[in-house]
């Protein structure tokens, strides 16, 4: 379900420390924490989006989140990038005690929180070289970037990202010749460029196929353990073929969390999402 963009700050929002609780932040630092979602609420017109919903990200674990059309998904990721202000609640990254909810979309980009959307966004008439480099470049000058001469770190660094995605061969393409799954893949690069601690990447392997599939599996299997990946996907095979831990939203909070197995077992899930795939 799409929901409106929600960026008003409400007189309640105001009122919010620009920094979070003491004692809650050393509470989730001491548990190898990472993000920390506590208690967000946000309403539209009456809809509650998300309902007191809470979560805790470990540092470069592979987290998969499903559920209905609905459940809060985007609305959630759209809260912890900034393009969402909730009513209520806190989000806040462990190593800087900043409450999140009070940051532009683009201060929270440069914490190192990096979001991919369902649909390549990429710069379809520049080559996949020249796309990694507009990434690095973080939007600064961004044409212009094309043509200043990148410093070794970085050449070694859009090096290790083609190596990664697997385009070393098709750096000299123009992304508009890629296939879906190399556009998507690109484009998981275009963030990897950035050097995010926290990956948000929404429904990856739609329109893909099997054996694109696959290899996404190892592309996100892989960047787990130096990043901390968060994948909300439909296809319930892929997030099998994935899945370390998972959490089920439900009318905008969490229903349940566990293994894949585990959730699968979980009557309340089976009736309101994974029915007759379970």
């Amino acid at each position: 379900m799409t929901t409106p963009r929600k960026t008003q700050r409400g007189s309640a929002r105001q009122q919010v420390s620009r920094t979070v609780d003491p004692a809650r932040y050393d509470d989730v630092r001491s548990r190898g924490v990472l993000l920390c979602v506590d208690n967000v609420s946000v309403s539209f017109d009456g809809f509650k989006a998300l309902n007191n919903l809470s979560l805790l990200l470990e540092e470069g674990e592979l987290r998969c989140l499903i559920g209905p059309n609905g459940a809060g998904k985007t609305t959630l990721q759209d809260v912890i990038t900034g393009k969402t202000r909730p009513d209520s609640g806190s989000v806040f990254l462990v190593g800087d005690p900043r409450e999140l909810t009070l940051l532009s979309e683009h201060e929270i980009a440069r914490l190192g929180i990096g979001r991919k959307f369902q649909k390549p966004t990429v710069f379809a008439e520049h080559t996949v070289l020249e796309n990694l480099e507009l990434a690095l470049a973080g939007g600064k000058g961004v044409f212009g970037s094309l043509w200043r001469a990148l410093r070794g770190e970085q050449r070694e660094r859009i090096d290790e990202v083609l190596r990664i995605i697997g385009l070393v061969e098709h750096a000299s393409r123009p992304a508009g010749a890629l296939s879906h799954g190399q556009k998507q893949w690109l484009e998981i690069g275009m963030l990897l460029a950035q050097d995010p601690r926290v990956l948000l990447i929404d429904e990856p392997v739609a329109g893909m196929t099997h054996q694109e599939m696959e290899r996404t599996a190892e592309l996100l299997d892989g960047l787990a353990g130096k990043h901390t990946v968060v994948v909300v996907e439909h296809d319930m095979d892929f997030v099998r073929s994935i899945a370390r831990r998972v959490t089920v939203l439900h009318e905008g909070s969490v229903l349940a969390e566990g293994s894949m197995d585990q959730v699968q077992r979980d009557p309340r899930v089976v009736e309101v999402y994974l029915g007759e795939s379970c």
